[in-house]
Formats: structure tokens, C-alpha cells, sequence
């Protein structure tokens, strides 16, 4: 009896003493530098493999079993800290920012963070507030000069305008080559629906990436090789551009910015010396004379009836100031379990072209809440309502740039109307500007809902299931129309369209991640998720031709209306996984796949499967440098990919009915109707794009992380190109789109970063961003050479084989073996009969500066920004070299002798004139002589801002005040492009980069900002 009592005892002593060593340590984690809580910070018993995570509101709690224990708190960013916990039941920990930046967090793909130090590919990362500080509109613009490896092109200066962004060089020969956009893991719509007279014609209009408000951008990432964007789908075989918004945190408070923003108008050279007329005589057109030319006597001392006439600079008369007020409320903060953000913005710009104006009213919100300890959701809500008034731009007469930029100097607009109520003009077969502005007008009105909603779920500490549902839903309504008395329009009596778009994009991801630490060694992770992908779109175009009531733009007003219909489906489901294995956080291996489906290809085609392989290796770690003086960081990383891409529209496949134009006319016509099949053949055995990557990287960190160096050299390779291809008439169509090209980029990427000057009140920070990139096009497929996809037949842009993508095509004068021009008996270069290539738009490389620098308070940056090359059609001075108006007509008077060989071969020796006749006859009449050299350095930005100490708020109700002063392109450098600027381009997001007619100039801005927090 007493036995088995006294074992009783002694289970029940064990019991309590095991009792007593188990228990519950509870605390709250925040970051020393604001005091905010980390959510997701890893608490882990020192040695043991209990562990857990902390809250939205950074609080935790862990059971802890044993004595002589310590607690070990890890979070990206962030020092390792570890605590002996002692006799405490409660451990508040603040963790300080990582000293040498190695654990520095990035959004990879899927909206997943990882540490940069342990990335087996390239990417880089912009913040929110330099997106801000660079006070553009449009998202894109932003991000100009600051990313390697990555061309931004402006479309004109216009407000609402659109911008492109390639990632390493164009990959598809006539489908899309914009990046891929990704707004907190959900694709979204950065399309341009364009002007429906086409960009050519009428000038372009605003890509949708211009919705998203700057201000509630927490970082931008730049994915950009396939290794990174692998687990993305087909669409990011073009590269990634990913967003993550901002969240709530901390203590509630009310923040309020305001900014308004000065445009002016960045012009051209003009001859200001000569004035209207023609071989010198006077035209007046001021009294009703005509004449296109401004090839009359020097305006000084020209006098008509006895009076001087008046001298005018049509450019600087025509175009305003522009005016931007940019207003932003936000609410945010965090409760225990919660985190909240409410942000309201309104911008609008007045642009500097008369009557045109954008608009955005940006409501957005995102709340946070962990239901319990495992299971947390994120909602989140986008509103975007944007309204653009433009004018035409381009090749149309409705632009009132044929007749500003031509204008004679000499020449009086107002009246705008002569007595009998017609246009008052001082050429045939144009239109007065000013009478433009009042009857030409193309409005747009986007509607756009981004909504998003993320469920995760901790079973256990290493495995979460993320559900992720979103969606793009945006309906864009367009109008335009011509007032009757339009000269040159398609009808004397005015023509009006309604365009509407309705589109709606829905995207669904099932994400299971397992991640886990196997000792101190090793730690590995598995990704397997579902991908859904769908879109509609609807397009209601309905034209009318001749307004009978005057001023009433009402489609029923027309006396013809034709009208269409245009539905473009599209679907695609994707199954995808992602193996990473790290050892001692010196060794990374990373495999990725893909197998997508997509409705756009081939019934047996339609799925394919690609992936890619990676490893990084941390060289300092094995050799102990990692407190090295010199060199504390150093790895190697390379990578292979592959990835299928779906680059073509829907129903491509296909060889549908069309409603046709036939010259002029439109059917219905006659009260006929009439279909005929599409001259484009659609290949039934078409697949999936294919482009293949290789990339190898060096990153080194120095000077305890003062100075950093990353280069990265890649390879891609597209194969199987889908394009509209021309093919022989006799096959009963004029095109096909087959699978029929290739083209290679190989290019090198270098970033430089470094801090030259830290102390207790001085930062000065300095970046420098460089890539060159090597572009050819290999094949075109169908024993084609060439293949156009902008401008016109002559100019235009072209790809060609075996040279660079996109080369501009057109007249050239004549040349010898040895490349000298032939001279001509007259003593002229001679025009050569055949059209030829005439130059290269893709630049030579492309570099960025950057700089800040901060002293207490005060902070100064600047962004330089510049190109290398790269040539542009500027197809303005095509027309106005003929007009007499461009700066280089100035000298008319003079003689010269040019260089060349004569037909016989010997050198040339005659002395010509140069006059009106040469300039109308033979130099305009060149294509040649339109081809400039895009090379530039801009100063991009300059920003000056100061935030207020909390010591000189302690007697105010604001928490902050800061307030900033900024320019943007306050200086060009253009040794030889005499237009506004290189960098815009008629096309905007389409393929025809460097080709430039009649676009709104590029602005020099000054913004002046104040931000207050309460």
C-alpha cells in the first residue's frame, strides 16, 4: 500500500514541477524607429522548434516549457533579437532597423515578401514617397530614370496622356511589349482604348495604369527576367510592374497633402525672321490672301498701308499655362486586431493646350482583421473616376497643329471667323486653331472599380493557404465630334462618335505555401497554387456623318450612322509551384512551374508548360566576411527560364465576316448592308510564344554597406512569335497571323548605390542605374525581310531581319559603294527611286542618376535621366521644312557646296544656293533628313522638401508638417533632336516608338506641396 502511494507522490511532484516549468510568455513587438507593432514577426524558443508569429497588432504568445530559456525574434528588415526570458511572463521587444540593410524586403511574385539577400534573380524597387515626390500624373511617368533595364516613353506633354514602360527590350514582334501590371497580386488593365481615328491620325489617349493614385502606393517592384515572373502566367514574358498599396498602422491620425503644379510648354527652335509669302514677295494673309509658305521678306521693317505689321510667335500665343491641383485625405491605423486605411484624392489638370483638361477622383480603402490567431482577412476597395477633354494630335486636319506650328509670324488669328461665318485662314485646306478649340472635341469618362479580397489561414506556423479573389471593372465612354465647317474633316458638314467600353477582369488564386526551419542550417519552402483568369470585354462604337442642327452632338442628329458591336472574351487557368531551399543563408535554390491554359490558341495547343531553374550563392558567408570592413556581402546568382506566352487577341484563330471599307465608303451604305471575310488569315494550328532566359548576376555590399554593386548580364530569347504577317494575295487573304518570328535582346544591367556621407544630421544617398541593351530580329517568317507596324509606307516603322527592332523605312538620297552621296548635274544630292532603311530607334543604352541629400529636416533629390541613341522620326519638320518655319529655313540667303562624289565619281565642286527651292524640292522631300538622334540628359526632378521637427509642433494640433517644392525637366540636353523632346511618341503604348507628328510638347513643371498630419 504504502509502494504505490509513495509513486503517487512522486508522479504528482513530477507533474507539478513540469506544471511549473510550463507556462505562457505573452508581449508586444514594435519597430524602434516609429514605435508602430510588427505584425508577422517569428517568435521561436532558442534551440527548440516551438514557435510562433505575431498579430496585426504585434502582440504574441507562446508556451514555453523548461528553464534557462531565451526567446529568438526575427523579422525581415529587422536585427535578430534574442531574450533570455528568466522568471518574466511578459516580453516587450524592440526590434531595430537591419544596420546593414541584408535582410531588405521585396514583393516578388504572387505579392509574396521575400529577403532580397537570398533573391536567385534580378528585381528592383521604388518607393511610394519617390513616387510622390515625383509629383506626375501618371503612375509611370514616375518611375522615369530610377530602374535599370527599363524604357518609359511618354506620349506628347498633352493632359491624360499615355506612357509605356518596356522591360529589357521588346519581345513579341507586332503583339503587346508593355509590362505586365499587378496591384497587390491581382493583374490589372493598363491598355490604351486609343482615338478611333487611330494614333496615326488623331493622336493617342491615356493608358489605365494613369488610375492608380500615386498616394496610396507603399512600393512599385520591378520583376524583370522570366525567372521572376515565371509563376505569374504567359502575360509576364514582358516583364512585371508590381504595386503594393499602402496599409494602415499605428495610432489613428488624419493626414491632409495638398499641391499645385505650374505646366509650361517646352517648344521648339522657330525662324522668327521671315514672314508670309513666297521666292520673298509678301502674302498678307492678315486681308484674305492665301499661301501655306513662309517664304516672304524679313518681318523687320515690313510695312502694309503705311503701318509696320505686327509680329506674332503663334506657338507661345496658342498654348497656355498649365494648371494642376493635386488634394489627398487619408485615415489610417491599427486597433489589436485591425488596421485601416481610408484615402480620398482629387487631382485636376488644366492643360497647356486650350480646352483640354484630366481629372481623377481616387476613393480607396483597405481594412485588416485577424478573426482569430490562424485566420486573418484583407478587403480592400479602389473607385477611380477619371474625365479627359483632348484635342486631336497627329497626321488629322482637326488638329490645330498643322496650323499653329506652320503659322506664319506674320500672321493674325482673330478674328477666327470672317463675316459670312466661315473660318478665318491664312492657308487653303486647313483650319483655324482657335476655331478648333471651340468645335473639335474628344471626351472620355472611366468608371473604375478595383476591388480585392485575401483570406489567410495559419493551420500551423509553417503553412499558410491564402485565397485571393480580384477584380478590374471598368466601363470608359467616349465622345468626339467635328462641328459642320470643318475643312479637310472626313465630312464638310461635321461628323460625332460614341464609343463606350465596358470591361470586366476577374482573377482568382488558391496559394498554399509550407515553409520551415530544419535546425539552424536549413530551411525550405513549397508553393503550389491555382490560377483563374478571365475577362470580358464590349465595345459600342456608333458613328455618325453630317450634323443636320447645328451645336446638337446627338447621334441621332447624323444623316448616317454606322454602327458595330465588338465582344472579346478571353479565359485562362494556370496551375503553378515553387520549390526554394536555403542552406546556412549562403545557398539558394529556387525551381518554379507553370502549366497554363488559355482560350486565344488552338483547341490542341491551348495548354502549355514552362518554368525556370535559379541559384544564389552568398560567397562571404564560407570565407566569415560577413563583418568585414571592406567587403561584407558578396553573391553570385544565375538562372534559366522559360515561358510560354498567349500574345494574341482573341478569335485570332479565326477568319470571321466583316463589316468592310471599301475607299470611303462604309457600309451601310445606300441602305445596303454588306459583310466580307477578313482578309486576315487566322492559323487554326496556332501556339503559344516561346521565350527563353539566362541570367547570372554579381551583388556586392561594402564599406559595412556603404557602397553596392549589382550587375546583371541576361540573354532572351523569343521564338515562335505570333504576328499579323502579309502573305501572297493569291491565297485569297493579304495576311495571316501565324507563328512565324524570332528575335534576341542580350543586355547588361548595372546599379550602383552608395552612402558617401552619414551622420547624426547629414544623409547624402547616391544611385546610379546604367543598361545596354542588344536587340535583333532573326526571323520574320514567310521569306520576309520586313514588316511594317507604324507610320506610313514611307516613312514608317518597320521591323526588319537581322537588324534591331523597329527601324525606321523610307527615302533616302542616293549613295555610293563607299556610302558618299551622289551629287547631281544641278549640283543637288540626288533622291534615290528606292525606299530603304534610314535608321534605328533602339538606343544604345539607357542610364540613371539619382541623389538625396538630407540635413536634420531639410532634404534635397534629383533625378538625372538620360539616353544613349535611339532614333526618332520627327515627321513635324517633314511639313514645316516645306513651310519655311523650321529653324534650319533661316538660312535661305546662303550657298554651299555638298559633299559627295558627282555621278561619274568625281568630287563634288559646285556651289549651290540655298533657297526656298531647295529647301520645298529636294531637302523636304527626304525622309532621310526627318531622322534625328534621340540622345538626351534630362533633369528629370528636383525635389526640396522639409519636415518639421515634433519639438516645433508641441504647441500646434499637427503630429507633421512638411512641406516641398519640386521641378520637373527644368534642364534638356538634345545635341541633335530639334523638337520639343525625343522621349514622347505619337504611338504612346504601341509598337511605334520613335516615330513623332504633331503631339502636344513636352512641359516644364514647378509643383509646390504642404502635408499635415493630425
Amino acid at each position: 500500500m504504502k509502494r504505490p502511494l509513495l509513486m503517487l507522490m512522486v508522479l504528482l511532484l513530477f507533474t507539478i514541477t513540469a506544471w511549473a516549468q510550463t507556462r505562457t510568455i505573452t508581449g508586444t513587438v514594435i519597430a524602434t524607429s516609429d514605435k508602430n507593432p510588427l505584425p508577422g514577426v517569428s517568435v521561436r524558443v532558442k534551440g527548440q522548434k516551438t514557435g510562433t508569429q505575431t498579430g496585426a497588432n504585434g502582440k504574441y504568445a507562446i508556451e514555453v516549457n523548461g528553464s534557462n530559456l531565451s526567446l529568438e525574434f526575427s523579422y525581415l528588415g529587422f536585427t535578430t533579437q534574442t531574450k533570455a526570458i528568466g522568471s518574466n511572463n511578459q516580453l516587450d521587444i524592440s526590434l531595430n532597423d537591419e544596420e546593414n540593410n541584408l535582410n531588405e524586403i521585396v514583393v516578388t511574385a504572387l505579392g509574396i515578401k521575400r529577403e532580397k539577400r537570398t533573391l536567385t534573380y534580378s528585381t528592383q524597387e521604388v518607393t511610394g514617397n519617390s513616387l510622390v515626390a515625383a509629383k506626375e500624373n501618371n503612375l509611370v511617368n514616375a518611375l522615369a530614370g530610377k530602374v535599370a533595364g527599363v524604357q518609359i516613353t511618354n506620349s506628347s506633354g498633352a493632359a491624360g496622356s499615355s506612357s509605356k514602360i518596356v522591360i529589357r527590350g521588346n519581345t513579341s514582334l507586332t503583339g503587346e511589349n508593355g509590362a505586365l501590371f499587378v496591384v497587390d497580386g491581382v493583374p490589372i488593365n493598363n491598355t490604351e482604348a486609343g482615338n478611333p481615328d487611330g494614333a496615326l491620325s488623331a493622336g493617342g489617349t491615356a493608358n489605365r495604369a494613369i488610375d492608380i493614385d500615386p498616394n496610396i502606393v507603399e512600393s512599385v517592384s520591378i520583376l524583370k527576367g522570366a525567372a521572376a515572373s515565371a509563376l505569374y502566367g504567359s502575360a509576364a514574358a514582358r516583364g512585371v510592374v508590381i504595386i503594393t498599396t499602402k496599409t494602415g498602422a499605428g495610432k489613428p491620425s488624419i493626414s491632409l497633402s495638398s499641391g499645385i503644379t505650374f505646366d509650361n510648354a517646352i517648344f521648339p527652335e522657330f525662324q522668327d525672321k521671315y514672314a508670309q509669302g513666297t521666292n520673298g514677295t509678301y502674302v498678307d494673309g492678315n486681308n484674305g490672301q492665301l499661301s501655306s509658305g513662309s517664304w516672304g521678306p524679313l518681318i523687320d521693317g515690313l510695312m502694309v498701308n503705311g503701318a509696320p505689321v505686327t509680329k506674332h510667335d503663334p506657338r507661345k500665343e496658342f498654348f497656355k499655362q498649365g494648371f494642376t491641383t493635386d488634394n489627398t485625405l487619408a485615415v489610417n491605423g491599427s486597433t489589436d486586431k485591425s488596421t485601416y486605411l481610408v484615402s480620398y484624392s482629387y487631382l485636376n489638370t488644366k492643360g497647356t493646350m486650350p480646352g483640354t483638361d484630366f481629372g481623377r477622383h481616387s476613393f480607396f480603402t483597405k481594412f485588416t482583421n485577424a478573426i482569430t490567431s490562424k485566420v486573418s482577412v484583407t478587403g480592400q476597395l479602389n473607385y477611380i473616376n477619371t474625365a479627359n477633354d483632348r484635342l486631336p494630335e497627329g497626321n488629322s486636319l482637326a488638329s490645330p497643329f498643322w496650323t499653329v506650328y506652320a503659322a506664319p509670324i506674320s500672321w493674325n488669328p482673330f478674328p477666327t471667323l470672317n463675316p459670312d461665318g466661315s473660318q478665318r485662314l491664312y492657308r487653303a485646306a486647313r483650319n483655324n486653331p482657335y476655331w478648333l478649340v471651340d468645335n473639335v472635341k474628344f471626351a472620355s469618362t472611366v468608371n473604375r472599380f478595383l476591388p480585392v479580397f485575401t483570406l489567410n489561414y495559419n493551420p500551423t506556423p509553417w503553412l499558410t493557404i491564402t485565397e485571393r479573389l480580384g477584380a478590374d471593372i471598368f466601363n470608359d465612354g467616349t465622345t468626339y465630334h467635328e462641328a459642320p465647317g470643318i475643312v479637310g474633316g472626313e465630312s464638310a458638314d461635321g461628323k460625332m462618335y460614341n464609343r463606350e467600353i465596358n470591361f470586366r477582369q476577374y482573377n482568382h488564386d488558391l496559394i498554399v505555401e509550407a515553409k520551415k526551419n530544419f535546425g539552424d542550417d536549413f530551411f525550405g519552402s513549397i508553393l503550389v497554387g491555382n490560377n483563374i483568369l478571365s475577362s470580358e470585354e464590349r465595345t459600342v462604337f456608333d458613328k455618325g456623318i453630317g450634323l443636320g442642327a447645328k451645336d446638337f452632338y446627338n447621334i441621332a442628329n447624323a444623316s448616317t450612322i454606322v454602327s458595330k458591336i465588338t465582344d472579346r472574351n478571353y479565359r485562362k487557368v494556370g496551375i503553378y509551384a515553387q520549390m526554394t531551399a536555403e542552406y546556412k543563408r549562403m545557398l539558394s535554390l529556387s525551381l518554379t512551374g507553370r502549366y497554363d491554359g488559355t482560350s486565344v490558341l488552338s483547341a490542341d495547343k491551348r495548354f502549355y508548360p514552362y518554368g525556370s531553374a535559379s541559384a544564389g550563392f552568398i560567397f562571404t558567408e564560407p570565407l566569415g566576411l560577413s563583418n568585414n570592413s571592406i567587403l561584407n556581402f558578396g553573391k553570385i546568382r544565375i538562372s534559366y527560364s522559360y515561358v510560354g506566352n498567349d500574345n494574341v487577341a482573341p478569335y485570332s484563330i479565326g477568319t470571321p465576316y466583316t463589316k468592310p471599307t471599301i475607299g470611303n465608303i462604309e457600309f451601310p451604305y445606300d441602305g445596303r448592308n454588306g459583310f466580307l471575310l477578313t482578309n486576315t488569315y487566322g492559323d487554326p494550328n496556332l501556339k503559344n510564344e516561346g521565350l527563353k532566359e539566362f541570367e547570372t548576376g554579381l551583388e556586392l555590399k561594402m564599406f559595412k554597406n556603404r557602397f553596392n554593386i549589382e550587375a546583371t548580364y541576361f540573354n532572351k530569347i523569343s521564338k515562335d512569335l505570333i504576328s499579323t504577317t502579309p502573305i501572297t494575295p493569291s491565297s485569297g487573304f493579304n495576311a495571316a497571323v501565324i507563328n512565324a518570328a524570332s528575335m534576341y535582346n542580350k543586355g547588361f544591367e548595372l546599379i550602383l548605390s552608395g552612402t558617401p556621407v552619414k551622420t547624426q544630421d547629414i544623409t547624402w544617398v547616391v544611385g546610379l542605374n546604367f543598361s545596354k541593351i542588344n536587340n535583333k530580329v532573326t526571323d520574320i517568317g514567310q521569306n520576309l525581310d520586313n514588316i511594317q507596324f507604324a507610320g506610313f509606307v514611307s516613312p514608317g516603322v518597320f521591323a526588319y531581319k537581322d537588324q534591331p527592332y523597329a527601324v525606321i523605312f523610307g527615302s533616302r538620297y542616293l549613295r555610293n559603294d563607299a556610302g558618299k552621296m551622289v551629287i547631281g548635274d544641278d549640283g543637288y544630292p540626288i533622291i534615290d527611286e528606292k525606299l530603304g532603311p534610314i535608321g534605328n530607334t533602339v538606343p544604345k543604352w539607357n542610364a540613371g542618376l539619382t541623389t538625396t541629400f538630407t540635413w536634420k529636416g531639410l532634404s534635397l533629390s534629383a533625378v538625372l535621366d538620360m539616353k544613349k541613341g535611339g532614333d526618332v522620326y520627327n515627321l513635324d519638320n517633314f511639313y514645316l521644312n516645306f513651310y519655311g518655319v523650321t529653324k534650319i529655313t533661316e538660312d535661305r540667303t546662303g550657298t554651299r557646296v555638298f559633299d559627295g562624289v558627282t555621278e561619274d565619281g568625281q568630287v563634288n565642286t559646285k556651289v549651290v544656293p540655298i533657297d526656298q527651292g531647295y529647301y520645298q524640292n529636294n531637302y523636304s522631300q527626304v525622309d532621310e533628313n526627318g531622322v534625328e538622334d534621340g540622345t538626351y540628359v534630362k533633369l528629370r526632378q528636383v525635389s526640396l522638401s522639409y519636415n518639421f521637427a515634433p519639438s516645433l509642433l508641441k504647441r500646434t494640433p499637427f503630429r507633421g508638417l512638411s512641406v516641398s517644392a519640386t521641378g520637373r525637366n527644368l534642364w534638356f540636353y538634345t545635341p541633335h533632336y530639334t523638337g520639343s523632346d525625343p522621349e514622347v511618341s505619337l504611338y504612346g503604348t504601341g509598337n511605334g516608338g520613335g516615330f513623332t507628328n504633331f503631339v502636344t510638347p513636352s512641359n516644364r513643371s514647378y509643383n509646390f506641396a504642404v502635408k499635415v498630419t493630425f
